[in-house]
């Protein structure tokens, strides 16, 4: 045979391949969480006392139970103070209440409005925190002034329960605290221990956020990479076999573009023109679901950014905005934060408001650190409605953690973080802090039985990247 004949050879259109089927996983909305935090009436005429009341009614016997445990055995045998204002000076004692910290840096509506001939959007500063902080503990009786060293190396924020051990300054009248107690980590329902003859595999849920569609140019190569890696047409044999172990895929908020500030002369408005108002980006982001829909359920948060309400727990985007998706059963339209189960693994996640709006109380930077501290005060969101827009719910807090998660994550964050969080009750959750896709290319695989997390990252014209865990797992 000549080599110009080796050229001409058909190719073996025979030549079969092997069929790779996606896992799946048992989906289960666990109505009891899911529930609380869907909106039954839209009005705003009523009070946000309640919320701050049903919060407090809640957590004060649970934190009460803990203080119990923790300061019982002192020598000093300090007595519970059922009542703030009850107080006696110089008599050592612990307290229960509501932290409210006066911050000169915070937003004030009355004071902007009276202080504006007009109404504009004031610039929010990187943080609320000062030196001149005034923090101070409420319950029914009234509001306690708090002092002391101790305050300084806690994370306070304005709306969490709390116990402060400590006495009455005679000279200042407030209340000086020694020690923080915090309700704890609530009750969880372990994983299933695996048999050693279990040869199930592994599945995965892919988490994602801050898409930002209609940004940049460049990241619409790495949205079409995304797509085509998840649904197995990317990568190698093994790529696909693995990609086949993804079960389900979460998009945490800030999935269009923010809206664009634009200057009219002297007027400046905020949103979107509708007179030059450009439907691309909500088609586009039509597109990519529907194409990860193809092969794998997908569950889509709303954010800060996309076109839906931004008051706290945002309801689910319309489906009807999703003009292709709509008609498939494996897309699914979320709230923001959102629970759900998956096979046995407990999912809570949030696109990223609420750590966004602690990290503007505390003067840390470690925003895992934060994400974690909210499990241990059993609330996901306490600055709603402070600084935290949010419904004025009258009969419930949706934000109150009464089960512990297998899997915390927390959308739109800065970069990739993660961290196995472990309680004293053996409770065990993997909090996750997700990038901006739009601005790190970055997804996040969690495996659902073992809670081990890898991040793989798009960029450009290149395969998948992944983690130094993954290189070393992989040797």
């Amino acid at each position: 045979m000549t080599d110009s004949d080796q050229f001409c050879t058909a190719p073996n259109l025979q030549q079969t391949y092997p069929k790779i089927e996606r896992k799946v996983s048992k989906y289960d909305k666990v109505p009891e969480l899911e529930q609380t935090l869907i909106v039954k009436t839209g009005s705003y005429q009523k009070q946000y006392a309640s919320i701050y009341f049903i919060r407090l009614l809640h957590l004060r016997p649970i934190v009460l139970e803990a203080a119990k445990q923790r300061w019982g055995s002192y020598p000093e045998k300090p007595a519970y103070i059922p009542k703030a204002l009850d107080i006696q000076t110089n008599e050592v004692c612990y307290i229960i209440g509501t932290v409210y910290i006066d911050m000169e840096m915070k937003p004030n509506v009355l004071r902007d409005l009276s202080a504006e001939s007009n109404l504009t959007v004031p610039p929010t500063p990187e943080k609320y925190r000062t030196e001149t902080n005034v923090i101070s503990l409420e319950d029914e009786s009234g509001r306690v002034k708090l002092i002391g060293a101790r305050l300084d190396k806690e994370m306070l924020v304005t709306g969490m329960v709390v116990g402060i051990l400590g006495k009455e300054d005679p000279a200042s009248g407030a209340f000086e605290a020694y020690e923080v107690c915090y309700p704890g980590l609530p009750p969880q329902t372990p994983l299933p221990v695996p048999n050693v003859d279990d040869t199930k595999e592994d599945k995965y849920v892919a988490i994602l956020s801050g898409l930002n569609i209609g940004t940049k140019a460049d990241n619409d190569l790495n949205l079409q990479l995304l797509t085509e890696y998840i649904s197995g047409e990317l990568g190698s044999g093994n790529d696909q076999k693995s990609n086949s172990c993804i079960t389900r895929v979460i998009i945490a908020g800030n999935s269009i573009s923010p809206p664009v500030i634009t200057e009219n002369g002297k007027k400046r408005t905020y949103g979107y023109d509708a007179t030059t108002y450009d439907a691309t980006p909500m088609i586009q982001l039509d597109n990519i679901v529907n194409e990860l829909c193809m092969t794998a359920d997908v569950d889509i948060m709303p954010g800060r950014n996309d076109p839906v309400g931004i008051h706290l727990p945002q309801q689910p985007l319309q489906r009807f905005l999703f003009d292709q998706s709509k008609k498939l059963s494996s897309f699914h339209t979320v709230t923001n934060p959102y629970w759900c189960k998956l096979d046995d693994t407990l999912l809570l996640g949030t696109s990223g408001q609420n750590i966004d709006d602690i990290y503007k109380y505390i003067e840390g930077i470690d925003r895992l650190k934060m994400a974690e501290e909210t499990l241990f005060w059993r609330h996901m969101a306490p600055s709603a409605p402070d600084t935290l827009w949010c419904h004025p719910f009258q009969n419930h807090d949706p934000f109150l953690l009464n089960q512990c998660p297998h899997i915390y994550f927390i959308g739109n964050q800065p970069q990739f973080e993660t961290r196995i969080l472990e309680g004293s009750d053996k409770q065990k959750v993997r909090v996750i802090l997700v990038p901006s896709f739009e601005e790190s290319g970055t997804i996040v695989l969690v495996n659902l039985s073992t809670l081990e997390c890898s991040s793989l990252q798009f960029e450009g014209t290149k395969l998948p990247i992944g983690t130094e865990q993954d290189r070393m797992d992989e040797s």
